[in-house]
């Protein structure tokens, strides 16, 4: 089985290459969907409504995402210390699901799979792929593609000063997906580069899964 990871920018295109990859038969693991569960585990939503108060609980008792990010992106250090805390709660029980759901596709004879995950090269979960692909995009881009979202200049720039550097992600992938064009230009770079790696499924692997 090939591990493709996703790396990229905030509104970059990754979810629609993804997504695509998926089309064409490939296993997507979506860290964000799998992280959104975790937060609504009893043991998380204890701990952090212990570290941010009850204002991040909606009515009906879950983690309120947009205000827990307003308390934990940014560029400042007070921040980072958040960050950080939720981090450590979230992401351990996250890795756990990774690893099963990686072990399900291997064992199921999917041809590759799709390692989408947010800080994919920060908590080193590009060990577990072959290739690296980087979906780019300009910010003028970005910023219009994010605004279905519900998200401006601001809280576009405060979600990628979390991350690290584009031109890091770009140096250290194996392919660089130009999405500045159509959806068409980006599908059809998708496809021709799905089949290329679907040739090496009976080759060696470099991931340490």
């Amino acid at each position: 089985m090939i591990v493709i990871g996703i790396v990229g920018s905030p509104a970059g295109g990754k979810s629609t290459v993804a997504s695509r990859l998926q089309e064409l038969g490939a296993t997507w693991i979506n860290a964000d969907l799998i992280a959104r569960g975790v937060l609504d585990e009893q043991e998380v939503r204890t701990a952090l409504v212990r570290r941010f108060g009850d204002k991040i609980v909606t009515k009906d008792g879950q983690i309120d995402r947009g205000r827990l990010a307003e308390r934990v992106f940014g560029a400042d250090d007070s921040k980072r210390a958040e960050l950080d805390y939720l981090e450590s709660v979230v992401h351990p029980r996250t890795r756990v699901l990774i690893h099963e759901k990686l072990a399900q596709a291997s064992s199921g004879g999917v041809v590759a799979t799709v390692l989408d995950v947010p800080l994919l090269f920060e908590s080193e979960w590009d060990l577990a792929c072959d290739p690296i692909w980087c979906v780019d995009a300009e910010f003028d881009q970005r910023l219009l593609r994010s605004a279905k979202r519900g998200w401006d200049a601001h809280e576009l720039n405060r979600r990628e000063a979390n991350q690290l550097d584009l031109s890091n992600k770009r140096q250290r992938s194996t392919l660089i997906l130009d999405n500045n064009g159509s959806l068409a230009e980006l599908i059809a770079a998708v496809d021709e580069n799905f089949h290329l790696i679907s040739n090496l499924r009976q080759s060696k692997t470099n991931h340490c899964i």
